[in-house]
């Protein structure tokens, strides 16, 4: 007779840190094991604020620990409040992988479960990644102009809120640049998570930290670069399949090790790449931009009289990050400069009906493995450098204008 195996000595023990209130703000906390036992734990809480009206949040940390054993963070966890990313009262769950954070032969019937949350009425607004400590600051101010801090020694991340946005290109859009192309369908997307991302392009002085710890000072964008040098050729090619999962020896695997455990480091969904580049509007390039020659479109030349100009480098040399004109929420060189990576495969046709947290098709669609990039390079005329344009490539395409933007998620 087979017996269901049950960790009934996890016990869950809220404590609360940088609160107003000692009250009850993490309650009815349980932890169940999966069954057939797979090493996965339901973790379930509710979050009530003990300060704050209107629409509270909470950052939350998880640390387990191990008879008297010092307490270790959760690195493996899925699910509302996995990351750092702030989440809202009410019941919610994280599943911890035990196995993966402890290995398979783990005794967990000596486990404890604590949950660190912190009240906080507003989110920051930026998530700022110091390469030299890797840890991570919350700031509310903006960066400012005349530091090179953040193109180099640090990388700072703007909260896009949830929400719903119009993706796709207009059919007054395609026929002004004569695109026609099959994958800008315009359609209604809803992001229901907020989520973090680069202000700037990913630098080489970033990238060179990172991946080897060498220090150099190029502000440039860090070209050259393939999907599989970001994400590893094995799971790392397999989004949406496997999830946020990277290969071992990846650029996004040697970021996460480093900033252990709390966050979630990976290139956007393309959803999430317009949706921030959008901002606040839903024109062909930047919203809220007017045109100086009347129309709502750039000119086809990098005269110093147009709007794209001034937001973006094209028909030109690529330069250094940030010395453009930011859109509407403070990110960079949305337009032109390099082409930016993203997390799905290509596909045609994305219809007109509205979707929610969309991550692309399942499976390559064409026969060539194609994932997307987007913005347009410092080498294309104003038609590539739309927000719209969806341009797929190979996953183990290089070239001198393929760059990319990090992001933070909750996964």
């Amino acid at each position: 007779m087979t017996t269901k195996k049950i960790i009934t000595a996890i016990f869950a023990l809220a404590l609360v840190i940088a609160s107003a209130s000692w009250g009850d703000i993490v309650s009815n906390i349980s932890c169940t094991q999966r069954w057939p036992w797979n090493g996965k734990v339901d973790i379930d809480y509710t979050l009530t604020s003990g300060a704050n009206s209107g629409m509270p949040l909470f950052k939350l940390g998880f640390y387990g620990q191990i008879g008297s054993g010092s307490p270790f963070p959760l690195q493996s966890l899925s699910g509302d409040g996995a990351s750092r990313v702030a989440v809202g009262e009410g019941t919610r769950r994280v599943t911890w992988d035990a196995y993966q954070d402890l290995g398979a032969t783990v005794d967990a019937s000596d486990v404890q479960v604590v949950i660190v949350a912190r009240e906080s009425a507003m989110p920051a607004k930026y998530l700022v990644l110091d390469l030299n400590t890797y840890r991570i600051s919350e700031r509310f101010d903006d960066p400012l102009s005349s530091d090179t801090s953040p193109k180099r020694t640090e990388i700072w991340f703007r909260r896009v809120e949830p929400g719903t946005f119009t993706m796709g290109s207009s059919a007054e859009d395609q026929a002004y640049f004569n695109s026609n192309y099959n994958n800008e369908d315009v359609h209604s997307v809803t992001i229901t998570k907020p989520f973090y991302i680069a202000i700037y392009t990913t630098t080489e002085a970033q990238f060179a930290k990172i991946d080897s710890e060498t220090t150099i000072t190029s502000m440039k964008p860090k070209t050259g670069l393939d999907y599989t040098d970001l994400r590893g050729s094995n799971v790392g090619t397999n989004w949406p399949g496997l999830g946020y999962r990277v290969d071992s020896g990846s650029f996004f695997d040697k970021l996460r090790t480093k900033v252990v455990g709390e966050f979630t480091f990976d290139l956007p969904t393309d959803a999430q790449w317009e949706m921030a580049a959008r901002s606040k509007g839903d024109g062909t390039f930047i919203g809220d931009l007017t045109w100086n020659n009347g129309s709502p479109y750039a000119k086809t030349d990098a005269t110093t009289d147009t709007n794209l100009n001034v937001v973006a480098w094209y028909k030109t040399n690529i330069r250094d990050v940030g010395l453009k004109a930011p859109n509407c929420i403070g990110l960079y060189d949305m337009h032109g400069n390099v082409w930016e990576w993203c997390l799905d495969w290509t596909q045609d046709h994305l219809g007109n009906s509205p979707v929610t947290d969309p991550v692309g098709p399942l499976h390559q669609i064409s026969t060539q493995g194609q994932r997307l990039r987007r913005g347009g390079a410092s080498e294309n005329n104003p038609i590539d450098c739309r927000i719209g344009r969806r341009n797929p490539a190979m996953v183990g395409s290089q070239h001198t204008n393929y760059g990319f933007r990090m992001v933070i998620v909750e996964p």
